[in-house]
């Protein structure tokens, strides 16, 4: 199929609009893009619809959202390749239901959505993970030896990742500050070692002075991998919030041998470059990586020449990716939105005849399109206003 460009787009609305020259409209490719946006929410086609890998972790339930998702519009989570029983249907509900019901979910998947300071977060819940490996729930000091820049070791009943208790300590000046640990008893993952991922749930009340942080697992001080990292899981440290900072363990650096079959030697390691007074740690594991696909809908639909598709227009060579049914809304969309950028109202009247086009309910073009191509989003299930356990839904 041979795609129309954005720049054969602009002399078919320059056509609708009885000869305005689209060139001289301050912003035409603003009111392009804002045109996607418009047909993604009227209408759920096929061509404005994004395929992303995500890598589901047990004990982990945020995720960043991929970059061209429209809004929270998922359609399907579902595991990569063929293996997906019958019973696996995706739930997407209200924050507060998924925040008390997430650990109670028998099959498939259930999601929500939150954003933090701009970033959007995926929230995904579901037993189809790989069981995950605790190697500390640092809820206590027993065998946990500070040093380096690290003092003042303590738990904290008050403030902490998960029950009961979180460590706390201090670290001074600029250096470095460990905390190390031999288990009691070994543990025995070899299906984990080059593969898993650890995660380290920290809280730092600076951010400015963090630098970065490093585990250390192994069978003993002398044979053990190692992984730095220097942001969380979803992106940058955040002051003051509890959150997950991924160790892929596929990046470990090793010294001597460690034997997985045998791991009993943990360390933390946090560089700094000034004093931080109350730094918290509130759990370490290794979790194993369960791929998945995520569908979703999405105003991506400019193809720039070097292949890539986003939701923004690079130049007039820029390829539109619709077939003819969709592609025929867009031109309308796209004349409506042109018409409102033009001097004077000089389009308006125009317009209007375009936007009865689309929108008249019985003989529109929207209710034609969505009759022969209903929605596939997953809707909401359930209310903020709900006050019964939604459990047994399940």
């Amino acid at each position: 199929m041979a795609l129309k460009s954005v720049g054969e787009l602009k002399d078919s609305v320059a056509g609708l609009l009885q000869g305005v020259d689209v060139n001289d409209v301050t912003d035409v490719d603003g009111a392009i893009e804002r045109a996607a946006r418009t047909l993604a929410q009227q209408a759920d086609i096929p061509e404005m619809s994004g395929r992303e890998s995500i890598t589901l972790y047990n004990g982990v339930y945020n995720y960043e959202c991929p970059e061209y998702m429209f809004g929270a519009a998922v359609v399907d989570l579902r595991p990569q390749g063929v293996d997906r029983s019958p019973i696996d249907f995706v739930y997407k509900k209200p924050g507060e239901q998924f925040d008390r019901t997430k650990a109670y979910l028998p099959n498939g998947y259930m999601v929500t959505f939150e954003s933090n300071k701009g970033e959007r977060i995926l929230r995904v819940a579901t037993p189809k993970t790989f069981p995950k490996t605790v190697l500390d729930t640092m809820s206590s000091t027993t065998g946990w030896v500070a040093a380096g820049s690290a003092s003042g070791l303590t738990t904290d009943t008050t403030n902490y990742y998960q029950v009961p208790a979180s460590l706390r300590f201090l670290l001074t000046g600029a250096s470095t500050g460990t905390l190390t640990k031999t288990l009691t008893n070994s543990i025995s993952i070899p299906t984990f070692e080059n593969v898993a991922v650890g995660f380290l749930a920290i809280q730092t009340p600076s951010i400015t002075d963090l630098t970065s942080l490093y585990v250390r697992v192994g069978s003993d001080s002398s044979n053990y991998d190692e992984v730095t990292a220097t942001e969380g899981f979803l992106g940058a440290f955040q002051v003051n919030e509890w959150l997950l900072v991924a160790f892929d363990m596929s990046t470990a650096t090793s010294t001597g041998t460690p034997d997985w079959t045998a791991i009993d030697y943990i360390q933390v390691g946090v560089a700094h470059t000034a004093t931080i007074v109350n730094f918290r740690v509130g759990g370490f594991w290794l979790s194993l990586p369960a791929p998945h696909e995520l569908l979703f809908q999405s105003s991506a639909i400019f193809k720039h020449t070097d292949g890539t598709v986003t939701n923004d227009i690079e130049n007039d060579n820029d390829e539109i990716i619709l077939s003819d049914s969709p592609y025929n809304l867009f031109l309308y969309e796209s004349a409506i939105s042109i018409a409102e950028q033009v001097n004077g109202g000089n389009a308006d009247g125009v317009a209007a005849v375009y936007t009865k086009k689309l929108y008249d309910p019985n003989v529109g073009l929207y209710a034609m399109y969505r009759g022969d191509n209903p929605s596939q989003e997953l809707r909401m299930i359930g209310s903020w206003y709900d006050g019964d356990d939604i459990v047994q839904n399940y």
